[in-house]
């Protein structure tokens, strides 16, 4: 009798609670769902890792920039041999000062870099190792010292100095990315011939070797190179084009990495297209004449400048040596043309979300993005959504992770859920989106859109916290117990 009296008591409660269930599904239908859409803006936004990077040796510069810029050669950084000058090289360079107001460190390390005066980039206890292996020059391109890059001694002593760089670099959030500057003049992956000279260029079995070094000494940071070898394609590294606002450099640096060219300095290998490098590393670069930066802000040429950095999907350009004499309004009105093209430009262009939500559940917020740069963001950082009361505090947050790489240019969709504690006062919510930066772990990124909140977040609208009911517990209970 017992067991009947209770599987009768169990049934009517069984149909108590779906009738309620029913009822409170239908309620939920009722719950209206906010379509946000934030008018975007027209600033020049300074971002992370994109922009104009000037040197690292000056400054103050008359346009705002997140990055600075600096070739360092073997000489200073190893002036004896095992002994490393990295105290003296950031204090010489302001690394400390530059990471206080926000602005990250570009590095090309170098062997042979050209000027007016016979010199050597390699240290003289390097050269006397070598056994002054290489071509000293006097050229139409410069003076200097270009080493035999083929030399087995000097691929060792490299492949020690890249890893000392790697150990003391690859985790600093004060460097941004390492332009690999190994090998030619400048560290642009080219030597001079003439028909009275022909300094040599390793093959490619040679010049892998010093990319390794680097792949191996940077797992955590992106890379740069000169030329889209393979060993570039195959591991996902970025490239640079030292002549930027050169129409035909340009032209040759944007063919390269779209079609692969035969380069007869590799020794006569065809090297690969990259037409989707930009997707996963960094393109970069400096002008091609520092001089000449105020005559491609020109009226007559900003629109090529401009196209140009649309097709080499360019996120950063240094150094442009500009002052606040030379910059007339309307170069400076090109300038931020330009500054609004390169690199990564986020927005939110549609936020949709239920208009109320009940303490205790999740709060489902699908967006699309609109990425109206040329560049992703290349680094992994925590996409934040949150919800915030009256007094300004962040009651409820969520960090999503994988998201922001992937928001390439065009549109974009993401699905982010944020859990409503369960204690949280009934009442209407701010719902703020934002990009932080994962060492400080505040928001870090400007959007392209209005809504911006004081400490950097972003209006996505209003969401109305309800009470959790009696219903609402009952559900959850025998949504635990499997009932």
């Amino acid at each position: 009798m017992r067991k009947i009296a209770f599987k009768f008591v169990l049934a009517i409660c069984m149909s108590v609670m779906s009738v309620l269930l029913w009822k409170m599904f239908n309620e939920t239908q009722k719950i209206k769902t906010v379509i946000h859409k934030p008018s975007p803006i027209s600033d020049v936004l300074n971002n992370p890792y994109m922009g104009f990077a000037p040197s690292a040796v000056n400054g103050p510069y008359p346009y705002e920039h997140s990055l600075v810029y600096k070739v360092l050669t073997w000489r200073e950084l190893e002036p004896e041999k095992g002994k490393f000058a990295f105290e003296e090289i950031e204090a010489k360079y302001k690394l400390e000062e530059w990471s206080g107001k926000n602005v990250k460190l570009i590095i090309r390390v170098v062997l042979d870099y050209s000027t007016d005066t016979p010199h050597l980039d390699i240290p003289d206890w390097a050269y006397e190792e070598i056994k002054g292996d290489g071509i000293r020059y006097d050229e139409e391109v410069g003076k200097g010292f270009s080493p035999n890059y083929s030399n087995p001694v000097l691929i060792q002593l490299h492949k020690r100095l890249i890893r000392a760089l790697g150990e003391r670099y690859d985790n600093d959030p004060r460097i941004a990315f390492f332009a690999l500057g190994s090998l030619g003049h400048w560290g642009e992956w080219h030597t001079y011939s003439s028909s009275h000279i022909a300094i040599p260029f390793p093959a490619l079995a040679v010049s892998d070797q010093y990319v390794q070094h680097y792949l191996e000494a940077f797992p955590n940071k992106k890379l740069l190179l000169r030329r889209p070898y393979p060993i570039a394609k195959n591991n996902h590294i970025g490239l640079y084009n030292d002549g930027f606002g050169s129409r035909s450099s340009t032209n040759d640096f944007i063919d390269w990495f779209e079609n692969g060219y035969l380069s007869v300095l590799a020794g006569d290998v065809k090297l690969p297209a990259m037409p989707n490098f930009w997707k996963s590393a960094p393109s970069g670069g400096e002008f091609s004449s520092g001089s000449e930066v105020l005559s491609f802000l020109r009226d007559d040429q900003i629109g090529q400048i401009i196209e140009m950095a649309k097709r080499s999907h360019v996120s950063w350009l240094g150094p442009p040596p500009l002052s606040e004499e030379e910059l007339t309004p309307a170069a400076k009105a090109n300038m931020e043309k330009l500054l609004k093209i390169m690199g990564y430009r986020l927005r939110v262009e549609t936020a949709a979300y239920p208009q109320s939500v009940i303490q205790g559940s999740p709060l489902q917020v699908d967006v699309t993005i609109a990425n109206d740069g040329v560049a992703p963001f290349y680094y992994d950082w925590p996409v934040e959504l949150s919800l915030m009361d009256e007094d300004g505090r962040v009651v409820a947050s969520r960090i999503a992770n994988g998201l922001l790489t992937n928001w390439l240019p065009g549109q974009s969709k993401a699905s982010l859920t944020l859990p409503i504690p369960a204690d949280t006062a009934e009442g209407e919510y701010r719902l703020l989106a934002a990009v932080l930066d994962p060492d400080r772990m505040t928001p870090a990124i400007k959007l392209a859109m209005d809504g911006k909140q004081p400490d950097g977040r972003y209006l996505l609208g209003g969401v109305n916290v309800r009470k959790q009911t009696a219903l609402v517990r009952l559900q959850s209970m025998f949504r635990k117990n499997k009932i």
